[in-house]
């Protein structure tokens, strides 16, 4: 029972202070699973962000992975629970303040300019993450591009998937991958 409440007082830390997404946490909650007590080692720890990576939803779901080593179901359960809870209160709780807020002229004008700076601030991650694609291959930027707008206008993953093969082979073939 003492490694199931270390688990979930680790876990409450660990989701009270992972503010920038769940990969920023993933530094402190290797110290904590690894460095600290143990519980994994440092390739189990690499399975397990790989098996976070590979699933829909949150990083922070490797608090299931690593709460199930430590503790069985419970564990997983637990360190799931804990993980998520402080930041859940939070928004619970800041919910109630916007909408008291929202009854504030100068509350509701913040909000449109920070919904027009949160835009400018995704452009801006967008082209962090184009350049080094860019810089890899120019055609890569290009194909990403063809892709999504694909996409948006219907055509099948499967189906875009198949195009992409066939010109990536293509392009193999004809020696523009070299």
């Amino acid at each position: 029972m003492d490694s199931l409440l270390e688990l979930v007082a680790r876990f409450l830390v660990v989701g009270a202070t992972a503010f920038g997404g769940g990969g920023a946490a993933l530094p402190l909650v290797e110290r904590i699973t690894v460095a600290d007590t143990g519980w994994l080692t440092p390739q189990q720890f690499a399975i397990g962000v790989g098996f976070a990576y590979a699933t829909p939803g949150p990083i922070l779901i490797l608090a299931a992975f690593v709460g199930y080593y430590v503790a069985g179901i419970a564990g997983a359960l637990a360190a799931t629970a804990a993980v998520f809870a402080i930041p859940v209160l939070l928004a619970a709780g800041s919910a109630g303040v916007v909408a008291r807020l929202n009854a504030y002229a100068r509350f509701r004008a913040f909000g449109r300019f920070a919904a027009a700076a949160a835009v400018g601030l995704l452009a801006v991650t967008l082209f962090a993450l184009a350049r080094p694609v860019f810089d890899v291959h120019p055609a890569l930027l290009a194909g990403s591009v063809l892709v999504f707008v694909a996409e948006r206008l219907g055509l099948s993953p499967v189906l875009l998937l198949v195009i992409a093969i066939a010109a990536g082979a293509g392009a193999g073939a004809a020696g523009f991958l070299a």
